[in-house]
């Protein structure tokens, strides 16, 4: 009978999961996908009708009857609010910064409301576990939910069905549904050294060391103008001091290009390489250095800069 009945209630779950909505937010709750029973305090309240409305029977009592329809109108208005608190609400975004694999994901979680009406006592959670604080959605103000998802794997991380729930406005009955929306998170290769530092000389299996690309200008010394040297050379505050004219001379530094090989890696394990190479890149970075990552059929040139560190470890992730 338990199984039958453990049966029936996932057959249930599952007929409601392929109901909800879902896609690409935003992604609007329509009133028939909006369900709702009495909770526990809604149900107490109906057994305690049950009772005042027997003891106006037994009695006769008008005003006892007058009070149990009074209560009885009350919380059927309630049922009729709380379904049309969630009917309607729309689901408009769904973003989640990158994370490194073993981090919890913040998934953020947007509602949005047309109607006139707020929509009030609002619950988001990822699972039936998960407990979250009650937000509001009006017309000029949107709500804000943030819903929190472990990972143990580098990759994509895709959003987790969201159950949105409310007991608003008397907490006698329970109104909730269900959306699934297709947004992701970037979860990006744990980064752990095993191989050390990468050397000056580069001989620590990430490659070669470049020095070939062209750094800033210093400062050399004086020379004297010759014929043919441009004016815009000329160092006006130090032919002042001379009574000569005196050309600026610079000297290139070189830095040395750093190269992040996949395939050079091959004491290592497959994922293993990955998170070498995701500590390389951030120490890499943390130095301001010019780094260049190197995947199979997948080459980034060498750069420097955030937007560079974010694009070689959204590479390694999809890898």
């Amino acid at each position: 009978m338990a199984s039958l009945t453990r049966r029936l209630a996932d057959r249930i779950e599952a007929s409601i999961r392929r109901r909800a909505p879902s896609g690409r937010p935003p992604l609007r709750i329509p009133a028939r996908r909006v369900y709702i029973l009495p909770s526990g305090t809604g149900a107490l309240f109906g057994v305690l009708l049950l009772v005042m409305l027997a003891g106006a029977t037994n009695y006769g009592n008008n005003l006892a009857f007058s009070l149990t329809f009074w209560l009885a109108a009350a919380a059927l208005v309630s049922m009729h609010r709380a379904h049309r608190n969630l009917a309607g609400l729309e689901l408009a975004g769904v973003r989640a910064e990158p994370v490194f694999a073993g981090e919890t994901a913040i998934f953020d979680v947007e509602l949005a409301s047309r109607a006139r009406p707020p929509r009030r006592g609002l619950y988001v959670s990822g699972s039936a576990s998960e407990t979250s604080t009650a937000v509001s959605a009006a017309r000029d103000r949107n709500g804000y939910v943030r819903i929190a998802k472990a990972t143990h794997g580098r990759g994509r991380l895709v959003c987790p069905r969201l159950t949105i729930s409310s007991r608003y406005p008397m907490g006698l009955f329970h109104c909730w549904s269900y959306a699934t929306p297709e947004a992701h998170g970037l979860v990006y290769p744990a980064p752990i050294d095993r191989l050390g530092e990468p050397t000056s000389a580069g001989d620590t299996g990430d490659g070669h060391l470049d020095r070939s690309r062209r750094g800033e200008a210093l400062f050399s010394g004086h020379r004297r103008f010759q014929s043919g040297d441009s004016r815009r050379r000329i160092d006006w505050k130090a032919s002042a001091r001379t009574d000569e004219l005196m050309i600026t001379e610079h000297s290139e530094t070189q830095t040395p290009t750093h190269w992040f090989d996949y395939d050079t890696l091959t004491a290592l394990a497959p994922e293993a390489r990955l998170s070498q190479l995701a500590y390389w890149i951030l120490a890499a970075d943390r130095r301001g250095a010019v780094y260049g990552l190197r995947l199979p059929k997948h080459t980034l040139a060498p750069a420097t800069g955030p937007a560079h560190r974010r694009a070689c470890l959204e590479a390694l992730a999809l890898f």
